[in-house]
């Protein structure tokens, strides 16, 4: 019987230890991108936001506006620059990038304020 009490405590513990509030990480906007949203804030940014995705397991950016022509014109690989379809597979990029997070927007004020 003590056996049993000990699994007992130890699934206890387990689902404990499992269940646990865990913070994420904070996001950090790279230096390099700082540049870009002061760029942007400059022209009032109309509905402009920055996400970040995992691809492959390195972050990429996608700075979009959508007064843009271009859905997809502005990503950029995590050290800044900017990603070359000539060489890297858009469809499977398109397909198969993760956890988006919006990392900054401007622009979306409710135009009754």
């Amino acid at each position: 019987m003590s056996m049993r009490k000990l699994q007992i405590l130890a699934a206890f513990l387990l689902i404990l230890v499992a269940c646990e509030d865990r913070e994420p990480d904070p996001v950090v906007i790279p230096n390099w991108l700082e540049s870009r949203i002061a760029e942007l804030e400059e022209s009032a940014c109309p509905g402009c936001t920055i996400t970040r995705y995992t691809y492959e397991e390195e972050f990429y950016y996608h700075v979009y506006c959508n007064y843009w022509s271009c859905s997809d014109c502005e990503i950029y690989h995590y050290d800044g620059t900017e990603v070359d379809w000539e060489i890297m597979d858009k469809a499977d990029f398109m397909q198969n990038k993760t956890r988006p997070q919006v990392l900054w927007e401007c622009g979306f004020e409710d135009s009754g304020e």
